[in-house]
């Protein structure tokens, strides 16, 4: 009950404040403000609304709705009202008075939507005060590629950054880029390794989730082996992903600096041909991670696969990534409707094939593929046929000379399970070679006379929360164990694996640690600077259409010192304007 009355008397305290804001008396119901609003009419907001409860003395009503916190307070309101009312002045103390339940999670919409949790804000905000360097050791704390992040992840935070409201998201994942490409020594604080545990601990799989779990796991102070089946490190991200989207050099930078902190690396060892689990635990290894990853094509049974010129989407990649002789032939239908099937279409494009086709069971708006990649495909010439799936491939002399497809007319059931349907229309397209890249699947040929694993639908089963496999000791993530995911959910996967098997040791499992510096952010009031609401996303320089297909060089080209700067100042600072929030709530119980 008491806790009831001091919220009154707190948003008493507030509502007072609205006597110092006499300039909105001058509102002349002119509808500038809600005009100009970029949100106005989403979920019923309307900033005139807010003005207007204000002005009839209605300010518990309106403090007690949602509306003051799905203001984005770009400040667009302010900059078209002929008498120039500090509107953000009457939006804030609202929102200090707002009902616990409408106010926003402690964590930023983009930090949340991170499977890293990366401190986006806070990144942003170095760069903008052009210390790239500390922005990078700032996302140090968090992951371990930052560069190969910049380039390749599918940047989920920026589907929920705010700024998408009033116009378009910050360019995240550019800056993020830009902040490590910029920063040479930013490295060298994140290595630091503690004293010695004496535990030894197997990681097998050299990708994303693997390098990612030894880290960590080599900074607790445990020692660590890598055990990976291929002749280099990087999993996916070397065998899968192309060069003109992660250049090799990137790749090795960040790869080698992960290692250099003490991590063994055997390369060429496979499990369950080179070694066996119980063969590990024999050597000493108190805890083995299984991150092997979905390094095998996912296949179907379809006539006319046993042809010459009929490839595998996982495979072709990792032969065209390796430096096989991969010379394509002229007329290519790639069968596949996400981002392995629009990376080997982009990549046929440059292996020797003149006109691609990408043919696939979803429609545009179903298709998996990032809307982006879609998009660079179709600007680089790529044909798509959506709705179409393969039926049959055709052959002449034991080649291929065509692919039969037939009409996809739903791809999902009602409960959004994956269930194609087909109805009776079929087309013909005449293609040299076929590639089907249809998904992933993982290798468990290890689990055959292992002590047993767990597996079901393809996947090695663990405990949600420790990760443990079937069998104590044996900790199993990344793809292998949760299926297709992206970079940065493998990154996540590793450092949460590290975690686990540090507690299953008798550790504490803490790998919280300040790499950068902090910013000052005591004398932030959310004054928008004119023109603030208008500023456009800065588009990144790309490499022109005429030089991508003569190889693999590396087609977008980063963010400039004065364009990354420019973006970074585009932020809307949602964590700082909790605390504004926060700190008058406070301020109107003293």
């Amino acid at each position: 009950m008491q806790k009831r009355f001091d919220e009154m008397d707190s948003n008493t305290a507030l509502a007072e404040k609205f006597s110092d804001v006499t300039m909105f008396r001058t509102c002349e119901q002119c509808g500038c403000c809600s005009s100009g609003c970029p949100i106005t009419g989403v979920d019923d907001f309307n900033i005139r609304r807010i003005i207007r409860f204000v002005e009839l003395d209605l300010i518990e009503e309106i403090a007690n709705s949602s509306l003051p916190w799905q203001c984005t307070t770009c400040g667009r309101c302010e900059s078209v009202c002929p008498n120039g009312i500090a509107i953000l002045d009457i939006v804030r103390p609202l929102r200090s008075m707002t009902p616990k339940d409408f106010m926003p999670e402690e964590v930023p919409p983009c930090t949340a939507a991170c499977p890293a949790g990366i401190d986006v804000p806070g990144y942003l905000r170095l760069i903008a005060q052009e210390k790239p360097e500390e922005a990078c050791k700032l996302i140090l704390e968090k992951v371990p590629f930052p560069g190969i992040l910049g380039r390749v992840c599918m940047h989920p935070c920026e589907s929920k950054c705010r700024r998408g409201e009033v116009n378009e998201p910050i360019a995240i994942c550019a800056l993020k880029r830009y902040a490590a490409d910029k920063a040479d020594g930013a490295f060298k604080g994140a290595s630091k390794v503690k004293e010695s545990t004496g535990h030894k601990i197997a990681v097998i799989g050299a990708g994303p989730a693997g390098l990612t779990a030894a880290f960590y796991l080599r900074k607790m102070g445990h020692d660590v082996t890598v055990f990976e089946a291929r002749a280099k490190a990087g999993g996916m991200m070397r065998y899968g992903i192309p060069y003109y989207r992660l250049p090799e050099e990137v790749l090795e930078k960040e790869i080698n600096q992960v290692l250099s902190i003490g991590i063994r690396l055997e390369n060429e060892k496979r499990l369950g041909v080179d070694f066996t689990l119980d063969q590990l635990k024999a050597e000493g290894f108190q805890a083995i991670f299984v991150a092997t990853g979905l390094q095998k094509s996912r296949k179907i049974d379809l006539e006319g696969t046993d042809l010459e010129d009929v490839f595998w989407g996982v495979d072709f990649l990792a032969d065209v990534n390796v430096g096989n002789n991969v010379r394509l032939k002229n007329r290519v239908l790639v069968v596949g409707g996400g981002n392995v099937a629009v990376d080997v279409a982009l990549s046929a494009l440059r292996t020797g094939a003149k006109e691609v086709t990408m043919a696939c069971l979803e429609s545009r708006e179903e298709m998996p593929a990032s809307p982006w990649e879609i998009e660079q495909a179709l600007e680089e010439g790529v044909k798509l046929m959506t709705s179409w799936g393969p039926h049959r491939i055709i052959g002449d002399n034991g080649r291929v000379s065509a692919v039969e497809l037939v009409r996809c007319t739903s791809v999902f059931d009602e409960g959004g399970n994956f269930c194609p349907a087909f109805g009776e229309e079929k087309m013909t397209v005449n293609a040299d070679q076929v590639i089907l890249a249809i998904g992933q699947a993982a290798d468990l040929s290890f689990i055959s006379g292992q002590e047993q694993i767990r597996s079901g639908g393809g996947l090695i089963e663990t405990d949600p929360e420790t990760m443990q496999t079937s069998v104590p000791g044996v900790f199993a993530g990344g793809d292998v164990a949760t299926g297709p995911s992206s970079i940065i959910e493998a990154i996540a996967t590793g450092r949460k694996a590290a975690i686990a098997i540090d507690k299953s040791l008798g550790g504490q499992g803490t790998l919280d640690e300040t790499l950068a510096e902090r910013v000052d952010t005591e004398s932030y009031t959310g004054k928008r600077e004119t023109g603030f609401a208008d500023l456009k996303r800065v588009r990144m320089l790309t490499l022109p259409i005429s030089e991508r297909h003569s190889g693999f060089s590396e087609v977008n080209l980063g963010l400039g010192d004065e364009e990354a700067l420019r973006e970074a100042k585009r932020c809307l600072q949602c964590d700082l304007e909790l605390r504004l929030a926060k700190e008058g709530r406070l301020a109107g119980t003293g």
